[in-house]
């Protein structure tokens, strides 16, 4: 056994001196990331941004527009939007978007870079003065990694010029502004979400199957570390020889000492953290994705948006939502074959921090939907579709099989939750006798399955979510209690850590071999 352990301890030794930076990297980013993310443009300050629909100028209807498109099959999505001022249709397909003015059924040919300018100037009329083109890009940088260029085009970059460094990225294709990044956002970017992904643009875009089995392999490794870290540290660890014989619990001395009591207190969660970041890869396929699946969405929200259903003036809408509130934008949606216009009410522009992580996003920054019916009859305005409307929907969606559960909930719970603030309540969850043992949960305000779970994907949520998050019920409910413990335990693994870069140091130095306490034998 004593060979055992001094062959685990020499095959610890390497692979710590190789990956001790790496962990150091993943504690202090994944401390930053509790509070910051990647930079961003959000949905809520969009929508704050926009200008009011102009009703009067709004000349063609949806089928006009969809008509003077010269378009085919039916599009997945249709807004009734803004372009500098002016109404235009935009519709949304898989390979991207064509843009429809609605005052006169020209085309949006492109975007030029002045026009991005006049986009952000409009936008942001406190920089309208300082704004500036500072070149276009037709691959991603740092922060547009995630973009679709098949679907946006190029993507002009327009300084605002303000204190605080502010950039703008307009697609060439609908130009719409589709990431904000400032100076602050962009430094914690850096040391938050690219360092600890390894989001690196010439390593994530140009070497794609690289960074991921980088990840996956490099996690799989650091898992073993993490192991035999343990399986040393327990065997080396002795109560008896503190107290039976006046010696320290554990033989080494220095850092070690202090590398073998970090391990024993915060080897555990350094294994399962780095477990579950394994898991965020999906690698090998070992569970399902939660859904909802193409087939679902399609069975509740038809296979693209049909405009001959959409028999309501949008100038009719617009006037309905405006005796609660003056609509930026509409949304044609179907909901079980029956047409609606559906808008965002919202107060204005958040003063959270766009980066800031929105875990405990405040009930008062969530923009609500609204729906105005959209067929022939006369326009009404709902907030929330019923209990029974959202059972049939379920039914649908899941043709052949029977539910087994139906509750209508208004609370959350362990697998529906409000971690981001996009989840609302009340919600229907539906449990089905199907052989993956699905559950559907349907959004009552947005008339869509919010989530959908399976037996593999509820286990993956645990070992992922759980592990890596710690959203255990109890705890991601109470925002002092979870940013303490995850807070507390990061800092357990960065000493961890740091312990392990010294030693590895002072190993590679020629100055660190490992130093046990002698025992009374040989001292004598």
């Amino acid at each position: 056994m004593k060979r055992v352990i001094g062959g685990l301890i020499v095959v610890h030794r390497y692979l710590g001196v190789a990956f001790c930076l790496i962990f150091l990297v993943w504690f202090a980013s994944g401390i930053v990331m509790v509070f910051k993310r990647m930079p961003e443009y959000p949905q809520e300050e969009r929508l704050a941004r926009l200008p009011p629909l102009a009703a009067a100028a709004i000349r063609l209807t949806p089928a006009q527009a969809f008509e003077a498109a010269m378009l085919q099959s039916p599009p997945r999505r249709v807004l009734l939007t803004s372009y500098q001022d002016r109404p235009v249709y935009r519709f949304g397909f898989e390979f991207g978007s064509i843009t429809v003015f609605a005052d006169d059924g020209t085309w949006l040919e492109s975007v030029t870079p002045d026009d991005a300018v006049a986009i952000a100037g409009r936008t942001f009329p406190e920089h309208r003065a300082t704004a500036r083109d500072v070149g276009s890009l037709n691959e991603p940088d740092q922060w547009t990694i995630g973009n679709r260029f098949n679907a946006t085009g190029a993507l002009h970059r327009v300084a605002l010029g303000d204190e605080a460094g502010t950039d703008l990225y307009v697609a060439e294709a609908n130009g719409e502004i589709v990431m904000k990044t400032d100076r602050s956002s962009r430094f914690w970017g850096y040391l938050g979400p690219v360092l600890h992904w390894f989001y690196f643009t010439p390593l994530r875009w140009d070497h794609a199957p690289l960074w991921n089995d980088l990840i996956v392999y490099g996690s799989l490794v650091g898992c073993i570390l993490c192991v035999l870290g343990l399986v040393i540290g327990v065997s080396r660890f002795s109560i008896t020889r503190r107290f039976m014989r006046g010696t320290s619990a554990t033989p080494y001395v220095g850092w070690l000492r202090w590398h073998h009591y970090a391990g024993l207190l915060f080897g555990v969660i350094t294994l399962t953290w780095t477990f579950s970041g394994l898991l965020t890869m999906t690698p090998w396929n070992l569970f399902p994705q939660a859904g909802p699946s193409r087939e679902q969405v399609d069975a509740i929200g038809g296979d693209g948006v049909e405009m001959s259903r959409f028999q309501l003036l949008p100038a009719a809408a617009i006037a309905e939502l405006q005796q609660r509130f003056p609509p930026k934008e509409l949304e044609l949606v179907q909901f079980m074959g029956t047409p609606f216009y559906a808008a965002y009410e919202r107060a204005g522009v958040s003063g959270r921090p766009h980066q800031d992580a929105a875990r405990y996003a405040p009930e008062d920054e969530r923009p609500q939907r609204v729906f105005v019916s959209a067929g022939s009859g006369p326009p009404g305005i709902r907030d929330l579709f019923t209990r029974d409307e959202l059972l049939t929907a379920a039914r649908a969606a899941m043709v052949g099989y029977e539910p087994t559960e139906i509750a209508w909930l208004t609370e959350h719970d362990a697998y529906y939750y409000d971690r981001t603030g996009g989840r609302r309540l009340p919600a229907l969850r539906v449990k089905f006798n199907d052989p993956e043992e699905t559950w559907l949960y349907l959004d009552a305000a947005e008339g869509t399955i919010a989530l959908a779970e399976v037996r593999g994907s509820r286990m993956e949520r645990w070992l992922y979510q759980g592990l890596h998050s710690l959203d255990f019920p109890g705890l991601y409910t109470a925002a002092w209690a979870w940013y303490l413990v995850i807070v507390g335990l990061s800092l357990g693994g960065l000493a961890l850590s740091l312990t392990s870069l010294v030693i590895g140091w002072r190993f590679l130095r020629g100055r660190g071999r490992p130093v046990a306490e002698p025992s009374s034998t040989a001292a004598a």
